[in-house]
């Protein structure tokens, strides 16, 4: 279901998507993809230079980050598929070297 001012209810219905890192978010308004889409290459870099200082590993946190950034930004729920099985993506696997 869609309002009016263009907001989908159900994110599942939604047309605003992006493809990153091998997942597809899916958002309730343009203007929170348009945020995300703007925002989400420094947060992910300012975020990953802060946990590699921090706990002196090397990670790749991209899919993790993409994630946690789109928490902030969609406020009317979760909708995040992974394309390789076409399922909702709960689970995030990261990848790390320890120093």
């Amino acid at each position: 279901m869609v309002t009016k001012n263009g907001i989908y209810l159900d994110l599942k219905e939604s047309k605003f998507e992006c493809v990153r890192n091998g997942l597809i978010f899916y958002f309730s308004s343009e203007n929170y993809l348009d945020k995300y889409l703007e925002n989400v290459s420094n947060y992910i870099k300012e975020e990953s230079i802060k946990l590699k200082n921090k706990y002196l590993v090397e990670c790749d946190f991209d899919k993790f980050l993409a994630i946690s950034y789109y928490k902030k930004v969609e406020k009317r729920g979760f909708y995040v598929l992974d394309r390789l099985n076409n399922e909702v993506a709960e689970n995030v696997k990261l990848n790390c070297t320890i120093n």
